[in-house]
């Protein structure tokens, strides 16, 4: 699935919990370590926050509205915590300028909220995407080193994302997947376009698309049947 020699995604799995499994393949379930982060019910999340190049975790808490991040990969408290959104938002991480730092959006009833920094902050701008109930992601779909925002509707398994982070159609869209799988994004084979997988926790398996096409996946990897969330690890 990953050329030798190629910067691949691998996977960051949660379980109920809130222990975490970082896969070091996508071929393999060998992981990389495991450690615990969070509460139950807290909305998992995984992101480069401070831009060294390596994905750390963070946790929404629908609760509060807080989020709660580290920069390392081992158990402990928080390093940095601040309010972000309201009950019933749903996070999105992606590095929405470029500079190589992942931050926070939020998806609210069909609009995005975007921040650039993370914090107690307002949001820079927001745009109208998608319709309420869908299941937002992140990626960078063309390979321009900035990530836009894609939707899952579950019940359907409907797959919509538009290049751009603006109000409009969608740029391409296709049919992936079953209700009740969890969809993620990212660069299974190394050529710098994020490409779509399926968590389906029935059969404890993901299933990886290497195009943003419809289709049949190209390869597939058994992990379990205990996690409630997988999440693109770069």
């Amino acid at each position: 699935l990953c050329p030798d020699g190629n910067d691949c995604d691998t996977l960051a799995l949660v379980d109920g919990g809130s222990q975490y499994a970082l896969l070091n393949s996508t071929i393999s379930t060998a992981t990389d370590g495991q450690f615990y982060f969070g509460q139950p019910g807290d909305v998992a999340l995984y992101g480069d926050w401070d831009g060294d190049g390596t994905d750390t975790p963070a946790m929404f808490r629908p609760s509060n509205g807080f989020v709660y991040l580290r920069n390392d990969n081992r158990t402990g408290v928080a390093h940095q915590e601040f309010f972000f959104g309201i009950e019933g938002d749903i996070p999105i991480v992606g590095d929405w300028d470029g500079d190589g730092d992942d931050t926070l959006a939020i998806y609210r009833n069909g609009e995005v909220f975007v921040a650039n920094q993370l914090g107690t902050v307002a949001a820079e701008y927001s745009f109208y995407f998608g319709n309420p109930g869908d299941r937002p992601f992140a990626g960078d779909f063309d390979g321009n080193g900035v990530d836009s925002v894609g939707l899952y509707r579950e019940s359907s398994g409907f797959v919509y994302f538009r290049d751009s982070l603006s109000s409009g159609t969608a740029d391409f869209d296709f049919y992936y997947g079953a209700p009740e799988d969890k969809i993620v994004a990212g660069d299974w084979d190394g050529d710098g376009d994020d490409t779509v997988a399926v968590y389906r926790p029935s059969t404890g398996t993901v299933y990886f698309r290497l195009s943003n096409t419809q289709g049949n996946a190209d390869s597939q990897l058994l992990v379990g049947s205990n996690y409630r969330f997988a999440h693109r690890r770069s």
